[in-house]
């Protein structure tokens, strides 16, 4: 008996041992301890700068010889990060980067399996995105058509915005975060979808009240408990893992309802009204080029459209309007070439935008 607790103990530390050595030429960067990696020292750098890539820059000036790249070891997952301009352009145009990481976070997402086309690599990503972004464009994607989406967008945000500017008799405070977040979302999920959404409409209010708590949670590293995959087992709800769960359900709840509309509602022999038709058009008439095309890869691939539409652009404007605020000569000097080029009257053209 004791042999055998004996020969597990060595086993252990033996483990222990090996998964804490770095790989030969791995980049320089913090120490490595046994189970936690070098989280520790990315959480006290986060602490003391209060964002992720403020931690990374200061741990990086600890080694200066890292050439634009530093490694860490967080849970179970290596990760390497690139922090100037120069590894930056070498990585996103290498090839060799082009793969997605595998696990718990990307698989739990959607069914324990790697779906939709964010996550995704290699020949699925290959098939999935050629057909999407193919089909998109019959519906005006990165053409005239999504222009005119996007003017349309633009006006409903302006009435809007006169409406609650008219409420306050003349004056309102705005709540920047997630102001745009249902235009922004309505120019993409027309084409997915044909829907378009008021922003009053308390389904989606509540769906991105959900996205927001979600990346919240999360980070570009991830999640604690897809490093620590253990965690969700002993702590759920501590490790993010249980809403998670309980947020992408409700995201599949309320996609795979605008899918089964579509499926009650679809006609093979009439035109394909958006995205969604088209792909229920190729499984409905087996003709998919290959066996990634299911039911299931069109809810993920609405997923991942649905969280780019409500989160990257969105962010994006509110961000920009942030630093505008932050900066009021900054802010005259734009409001006085609009006022020049395109007056108060009406919304700036495309050409105009240029």
């Amino acid at each position: 008996m004791w042999y055998f607790v004996a020969c597990c103990v060595v086993l252990l530390f033996l483990w222990l041992h090996l998964d804490n050595l770095k790989p030969a030429n791995f980049p320089p960067g913090p120490k490595w301890y046994p189970i936690v990696g070098s989280a520790f020292s990315i959480m006290n750098a986060r602490n003391k700068t209060g964002m992720l890539c403020k931690a990374v820059e200061r741990i990086a000036n600890d080694y200066p010889e890292h050439r634009g790249v530093i490694g860490f070891k967080i849970g179970k997952d290596k990760a390497v990060m690139a922090i100037n301009a120069e590894s930056l352009k070498e990585m996103m145009n290498n090839e060799d980067f082009d793969g997605r990481p595998t696990g718990l976070f990307y698989e739990t997402r959607t069914w324990g399996l790697r779906r939709g086309v964010l996550l995704t690599d290699e020949l699925f990503w290959q098939e999935q995105r050629r057909f999407i972004v193919r089909h998109l464009k019959e519906f005006g994607f990165a053409r005239k058509g999504m222009t005119e989406i996007i003017q349309n967008e633009a006006a409903h945000l302006r009435k809007d915005f006169e409406e609650l500017i008219a409420q306050g008799n003349g004056k309102a405070i705005v709540q920047m975060q997630g102001a745009f977040s249902v235009y922004v979302l309505n120019t993409l999920w027309l084409m997915m979808a044909g829907v378009r959404y008021s922003k009053d409409n308390s389904d989606l209010k509540y769906l991105q009240s959900l996205l927001h708590e979600l990346f919240t949670n999360i980070d570009m590293m991830g999640a604690l408990f897809s490093h620590f995959p253990y965690l969700r087992f002993v702590a759920p709800r501590l490790s993010g893992y249980q809403q998670f769960v309980e947020i992408h359900e409700c995201m599949h709840k309320f996609i795979g309802a605008e899918v089964e509309r579509h499926q009650q509602t679809f006609n093979p022999d009439d035109e394909p009204r958006d995205l969604m038709d088209v792909y229920l058009h190729t499984l409905q008439n087996n003709n998919a080029p290959s066996d990634s095309f299911s039911r299931e890869q069109l809810l993920a691939v609405c997923l991942d459209m649905f969280i780019a539409g409500s989160e990257t652009t969105t962010k994006t404007l509110d961000f920009s309007f942030l630093y505008i605020v932050r900066n009021p000569p900054v802010m005259r000097r734009i409001q006085e070439e609009i006022d020049e080029v395109v007056g108060r009257n009406r919304l700036p053209t495309p050409k105009e935008c240029k």
